[in-house]
């Protein structure tokens, strides 16, 4: 298989897996539990998490690493596993398929400049992408970018960069920090982002994030991807319940692809089936 930056302007759009959250919900785990300690609590039900998305046909898998850092696994009084948690994530990706794509996943950090050091990235460098998600700015990425130079050099595994927006009470789309789509874009690409994106976000379906990817390409030529939600959830008895059944969801891939996405997947509520059906979406699109 190319490389995942050689993939990434190939011209094939690839397609992503789903929610790691959903997928823990669904195998148990306890409300208020970290989930990234699953890695080496319950290495088998996260390994079976992603043969489920490879089964489903997603080409790219994200580690089970989104809120490993420093200052998150401290509140669940683990931060001194930091290292076996991040190692453990790459390598229970890459056990899924050697021919799927492992990106590192990396959700916001507190104070980024101040959490993101060597010690974080170091495990993550064996992943063939670095993914910085869930965003409202650049502040993690400035403070990624950095460490994993010093890390391995500028041989470094690729960084992306993906963003989460809301309406505000005038309609116009922006982060929780307030920039738009494209001064998003624009920030990502200056920063050293190979890839910029939109995922998760309140009130933000498959049109959304389709506006937001035209508005991206009408500012960076960089190859631009997708992870909608499954819709808004309502809580019930039995936990959330999201609106947005696989056909549904797989349905807007069409709209994400002319908007000019070239990678998408799901998010919060997405799940395998999600996936199979995009899956096959693709493949009778061609």
């Amino acid at each position: 298989m190319p490389d995942f930056l050689q993939a990434l302007h190939s011209g094939r759009v690839l397609l992503m897996d789903g929610a790691m959250g959903t997928q823990l919900q669904r195998a148990g785990i306890e409300s208020g539990a970290c989930y990234e300690l699953w890695n080496l609590t319950h290495p088998e039900r996260i390994a079976a998490i992603h043969r489920a998305y490879a089964d489903a046909g997603a080409v790219c898998l994200l580690t089970n690493t989104f809120q490993a850092n420093p200052a998150a696994l401290a509140r669940h009084g683990c931060a001194d596993r930091l290292d076996a948690i991040l190692g453990a994530g790459v390598a229970l990706a890459r056990a899924a398929g050697p021919e799927r794509f492992v990106l590192a996943d990396i959700g916001p950090v507190e104070q980024p400049q101040l959490h993101v050091t060597r010690e974080l990235v170091r495990p993550l460098c064996a992943a063939d992408g670095i993914l910085i998600e869930t965003c409202s700015d650049g502040e993690t990425l400035r403070a990624v970018l950095p460490a994993v130079r010093a890390e391995v050099g500028p041989r470094h595994p690729p960084v992306l960069l993906s963003l989460t927006y809301l309406r505000t009470p005038d309609g116009e789309l922006r982060t929780f920090t307030g920039l738009s789509p494209e001064e998003g874009a624009r920030q990502g690409e200056a920063l050293g982002a190979v890839a910029v994106g939109v995922n998760c976000g309140r009130e933000i379906g498959v049109a959304d994030c389709a506006e937001i990817v035209r508005r991206y390409q009408r500012v960076t030529s960089l190859p631009l991807f997708a992870r909608p939600n499954a819709g808004t959830p309502t809580r019930t008895e039995e936990g959330f319940v999201y609106p947005h059944q696989p056909r549904k969801m797989a349905a807007g891939l069409a709209e994400l692809r002319t908007a000019g996405a070239v990678m998408v997947g799901g998010c919060c509520g997405t799940t395998p089936e999600h996936i199979r059906e995009m899956a096959t979406m693709l493949r009778e699109a061609g």
